[in-house]
């Protein structure tokens, strides 16, 4: 399913033309996988599982507005952006009205993503699962050495093959799926990508 043929609804269209337009004006040059990019992978995925495991209208929303703006921290610059996104989807549900229905499961959702975080609810381990669907996807890689760039130009420090590579398996060792369908859908490639990096390749 097309990204744009499920946000008919008015709440996750206005989210997308919201957190686009952060990104378009305000996300640093040196954010490189932390893109746009990376959110609509966010978003698809989060709609993908939500679907799976029939969420409610209501959680689908929350889940899906939370999916949107996970990142948008990044457009402040500040290192810790779950926390920075939350101030801003607070200020765009606040200008709608939403913020005592929606803020406090929607904080949740964001703050979920925390790097060895631990989701408790189903909508939080759909999206830490979501957030992390590009370890399972067979453009790993791709993704993979647009984060390495990022972290070389934040911290102006450049990572050998071997560093890096290291970095990655660590973070796969340490790294689950929490849900079923993400691990079946997923689970298979992230071991292939797991293999070619022990590998070298």
């Amino acid at each position: 399913m097309s990204i744009f043929e499920f946000d008919s609804n008015p709440l996750i269209f206005e989210s997308r033309f919201y957190v686009t337009g952060l990104f378009n004006h305000y996300l640093p040059a040196n954010c490189k996988f932390h893109t746009i990019h990376h959110t609509l992978n966010v978003v698809q995925s989060c709609h993908e599982l939500g679907e799976h495991y029939r969420l409610t209208k209501t959680d689908m929303e929350k889940l899906l507005v939370a999916a949107w703006f996970h990142d948008t921290g990044y457009c402040l610059n500040i290192d810790d952006h779950e926390n920075a996104s939350v101030t801003i989807v607070s200020t765009f549900l606040d200008s709608r009205n939403l913020t005592e229905n929606y803020m406090p499961s929607v904080k949740k959702l964001i703050l979920a993503t925390k790097r060895l975080g631990e989701p408790v609810t189903l909508a939080e381990q759909i999206i830490c699962d979501a957030d992390a669907q590009h370890l399972g996807a067979e453009d790993y890689f791709n993704w993979c050495a647009l984060l390495k760039e990022e972290l070389e130009l934040k911290n102006c420090q450049e990572l050998t093959d071997k560093e890096w590579s290291q970095m990655n398996i660590c973070f796969f060792d340490s790294h689950r799926y929490f849900t079923d369908y993400a691990q079946k859908m997923w689970g298979g490639q992230k071991l292939k990508n797991l293999n070619l990096l022990k590998a070298g390749k």
